[in-house]
């Protein structure tokens, strides 16, 4: 197994991170997608669309590509979570990595290196303190 080095991030590190961020969140995907398959709407609508245009048309070949349609549409309400988080993480907080993780007290961002690629990051940056939790909490 190669090495690894864990460092604080620099400017050259940028491109590697953002994509590693990207293709991360993306491996999301697939899972959310098996999860919406298994929810009751989901196992309702599945073989309910196929029957009811079968019933209605007494067309196999509508209730096939109905139920591709249905398909294709939950795919993508799987990934649109995702593609919508990533693109808000690329235009506020990874936009300037230096700047949101780097400047601040309590904060930092630091990227694994093996064979001199960037193979993972962490980014932290302080909680906001709270200074009555009990009205907070409603206590």
């Amino acid at each position: 197994m190669a090495p690894y080095h864990i460092c604080k991030y620099q400017e050259r590190d940028r491109k590697s991170v953002l994509a590693l961020f990207s293709q991360g969140m993306e491996e999301h995907i697939p899972s959310a997608f098996r999860h919406l398959l298994r929810q009751p709407q989901t196992l309702l609508l599945l073989p309910g669309v196929p029957l009811v245009l079968l019933f209605f048309s007494g067309s196999w070949l509508l209730a096939l590509l109905a139920s591709l349609a249905v398909l294709v549409v939950l795919r993508l309400a799987a990934s649109y979570p995702w593609k919508k988080y990533v693109a808000l993480s690329l235009q506020s907080d990874m936009a300037d990595i230096t700047k949101s993780y780097l400047r601040g007290s309590g904060s930092c961002f630091w990227v694994a290196e093996s064979e001199g690629q960037v193979v993972g990051t962490v980014g932290a940056l302080p909680v906001p303190v709270v200074s009555d939790c009990p009205d907070v909490l409603g206590w």
